[in-house]
């Protein structure tokens, strides 16, 4: 996502977010991710190049739908374990588009394009411990635990 796109979904101008996006953003997004949104963009603004290891947008295929949202925590090495070169991944999935398996695809996607693109091959993730739609998907996707929990969380870790 575009910074004027991440300054459109900001401001509530859902003209000019139809005008950018190539995809269907529900009316109802950002809602309680405008937090991620703001914080994403101040990132962005603070260095430009961090950019493509922020929020993208998760699309379904068939009719160009955003069903939620991805993205690492920062560029390599920014992630909640401290490990230098590691990227941490987070995703969320609109209620309503659940168990339909877009999570795990978009997350091997992601971390395809990471290591074909930048050679990142250590991956950092984590979840609360009652989040069993997220803990399936750290399963499916290879991850382990690392016995550390930070805020509250879980921290999974994948070699690739």
């Amino acid at each position: 996502m575009p910074a004027s796109l991440l300054d459109a979904l900001l401001a509530g101008d859902r003209r000019r977010i139809r005008g950018l996006a190539e995809y269907r953003i529900p009316d109802e997004f950002p809602g309680d991710a405008v937090g991620l949104i703001r914080l994403r963009r101040e990132q962005i603004a603070v260095d430009p190049l961090v950019a493509p290891w922020l929020l993208r947008a998760i699309v379904r295929r068939e009719d160009l739908a955003m069903v939620g949202y991805v993205n690492f925590h920062g560029p390599p090495g920014v992630n909640d374990t401290m490990s230098a070169g590691a990227l941490e991944l987070g995703w969320t999935v609109f209620p309503a588009e659940r168990r339909r398996g877009y999570a795990t695809e978009t997350a091997n996607a992601l971390m395809d394009w990471a290591n074909r693109e930048h050679r990142i091959k250590r991956f950092v993730s984590s979840t609360t411990a009652d989040n069993a739609a997220s803990l399936r998907v750290h399963a499916k996707l290879g991850f382990v635990r690392t016995g550390e929990i930070v805020d509250g969380e879980i921290i999974f870790a994948l070699d690739r």
